[in-house]
């Protein structure tokens, strides 16, 4: 283990979320949506998380991504973002606790730009 990098989860099961399941979920259409460049592995989002429900993951538990592409991104990255979406309420306290402003609020289907609010 590289003592310069944070210990990793490994222990989860990574899927693509459906956004089609997201929409018609009860929950309101916006998620919480991470841009990775701003991200400096702090873990402050998964430490402050009152539901428990932001891991930063070990890129190698993806093994047989559904695409190359998914494959590639996650082995080229120090760490995956996971926020699971059954236990989070959109609370916002990791978008506040974020010293980077990485964390944001973004709707199904929208970048950044349109995600204001």
């Amino acid at each position: 283990m590289n003592p310069n990098k944070p210990s990793m989860h490994d222990d989860y099961t990574l899927a693509t979320v459906d956004p089609n399941w997201l929409q018609d979920r009860i929950k309101p259409r916006r998620h919480i949506a991470l841009s990775p460049e701003l991200c400096i592995l702090c873990r402050a989002c998964e430490d402050v998380c009152p539901w428990d429900c932001i891991y930063m993951l070990a890129p190698d538990i993806v093994k047989d991504g559904q695409g190359q592409e998914v494959t590639t991104l996650a082995q080229s990255s120090h760490a995956l973002f996971v926020i699971d979406d059954n236990e989070c309420v959109r609370c916002g306290i990791c978008i506040d606790r974020c010293p980077t402003g990485a964390l944001w609020y973004a709707r199904v289907g929208e970048g950044k730009t349109a995600a204001k609010g």
